[in-house]
């Protein structure tokens, strides 16, 4: 996993469990063992204790050298839940009748020192039990173990063969899911312990649809394999892709060669497909349909994308068995290098030659798949250019002038408009007063004449008294012209 060495995960995991057996204890579905047989759990008194292992968290910390706290506030802290199960007994007495345990176990030293988180062994799990109350006589015990780091196979092993209590192994799975191990007297209760919600995993199909476009579009999606990937039911991947499939037009989940497949009518979803005989037209209909060159265009997409995928998932299956011939046949060669004699050499030899003519034959129906998906995909491919161009619906000739005529009127109408707007601002911005003119040319001649520079009394005072400026003198007014003699006086 590629955050197996945080602690955040482990802790998230362990409160999702704990959790989800707390609500568990209020199903009418978990049926425990008691004395007398399974009983619901709803119809017994019910003594639930919350315990944890916070307090040996904190000293293995301190003995390894890191009292973080903030390590210590993202770790799992081993969480527990006891339940005693009693029933009345003359009305006022408890009367015990069984045990159910929750545990939670985390590698704890390996998460504090930064190492990868490792799975569960069988003496790890061994000491984990031996930690646990032993069953009184006649009290059976259930118990529920929690590895957050899950478990290995031989701890599943030994859980099967332990006798005294029932014990029931749950643990995370790489992608997102849980796994269950439980014995088979508790079979019918395993699944109750998945912490997983139905719509958790129908959400992780989903996914995992949107991320898997490419398989859509070619082979399709099938339900064996989705399940094996994701480590769900079977009928509950088919019904969720049955869902996908309704919910999204252009989409159908079928039953090819025993297995439901989901997969693409097409590259272009189209809505009314059912309505135009799409994956609802019987078998006959669409081949006569088909090579009669007759009906609607998307029947003949529906029945050409079923049989890409069909062939594409025959394909699979057949690169599938090539696999395992050239495994078989790896195996061979090795054999025959370890064989001691020349009489067990010959026998090898002749099983790797049929061997080799079945991998020649299978070769031959591999490249006939292939080909019959090229002649299906280019006719498919032809179809789908042919239903785009009725679906376009592209204006004609007359249609475009039409439209490019009444396009120039609307832009010649915008213009006209746009110079008049341009007109009514220029008059409005210059329409100021005389007086209003006379004052903002004033202010504007101020605001542009340059500023007169201050005189700087320490450059006066610096300058030698001979080079002072002199004081100003009076202006002596021009003498009057004199009077000539002659002139008369006015009179």
């Amino acid at each position: 996993m590629s955050d197996a060495s945080d602690p955040s995960r482990h802790q998230r995991l362990e409160r999702q469990f704990i959790a989800h057996v707390e609500r568990l204890l209020s199903d009418n579905r978990l049926r425990l063992g008691a004395a007398g047989g399974r009983k619901s759990a709803v119809t017994l008194i019910r003594d639930v204790r919350f315990g944890d292992r916070g307090v040996e968290l904190k000293r293995l910390m301190s003995e390894m050298g890191k009292p973080d706290r903030q390590l210590e506030s993202r770790m799992p802290v081993g969480a527990t839940i006891d339940v005693g199960l009693s029933r009345k007994k003359w009305w006022v007495l408890k009367s015990p009748v069984g045990r159910f345990r929750a545990v939670c176990l985390s590698p704890s030293r390996a998460l504090i020192a930064g190492q990868s988180a490792q799975p569960l062994a069988a003496a790890e799990l061994g000491q984990a039990l031996a930690a646990t109350p032993p069953p009184l006589p006649g009290i059976p015990v259930t118990l529920a173990i929690m590895s957050t780091s899950g478990f290995t196979a031989d701890a599943r092993q030994a859980a099967l063969k332990i006798k005294d209590r029932t014990v029931i192994l749950v643990s995370p799975t790489e992608t997102g899911g849980w796994t269950i191990t439980a014995p088979p007297e508790a079979a019918e209760i395993a699944e109750l312990f998945d912490p997983e919600l139905d719509l958790e995993k129908r959400a992780r199909i989903r996914s995992e649809i949107d991320a898997d476009r490419v398989g859509l579009l070619s082979a399709g999606i099938a339900t064996d394999k989705l399940a094996a990937k994701l480590q769900l039911s079977p009928q509950l991947v088919e019904s969720e892709l049955r869902s996908y499939a309704k919910e999204n037009p252009g989409l159908t989940a079928k039953r090819l060669d025993g297995r439901l497949v989901l997969f693409r009518e097409g590259s272009a979803p189209y809505s009314n497909g059912a309505a135009s005989g799409g994956a609802d037209m019987p078998f006959i209909d669409r081949l006569k349909t088909l090579f009669a060159r007759k009906g609607e265009v998307a029947k003949k997409i529906a029945f050409l994308s079923e049989r890409r995928a069909a062939l594409s998932q025959q394909l699979e299956r057949g690169y599938e068995d090539m696999g395992v011939m050239e495994g078989r046949e790896a195996e061979l060669r090795q054999q025959f290098k370890d064989a001691a004699s020349d009489l067990p050499r010959r026998r090898i030899t002749s099983q790797l030659v049929q061997l080799r003519k079945d991998v020649e034959r299978r070769q031959q129906l591999l490249s006939v798949l292939n080909q019959q998906i090229n002649v299906v995909s280019t006719h498919l491919h032809n179809l789908e250019l042919q239903r785009q161009g009725q679906t376009a619906k592209l204006p004609d000739s007359e249609e475009m002038a039409a439209d490019a005529a009444a396009a120039e009127e609307v832009l010649a109408e915008l213009q006209a408009g746009s110079e008049l707007a341009e007109s009514v601002g220029l008059t409005a911005h210059g329409s100021m007063s005389d007086e209003e003119q006379a004052l903002y040319e004033e202010l504007l001649n101020e605001s542009k004449a340059p500023a007169a520079p201050a005189a700087t009394p320490t450059a006066s005072a610096a300058q030698p008294p001979a080079q002072a400026a002199a004081p100003p003198q009076a202006v002596k007014p021009p003498p009057a012209p004199q009077r000539q003699r002659n002139e008369p006086e006015p009179g």
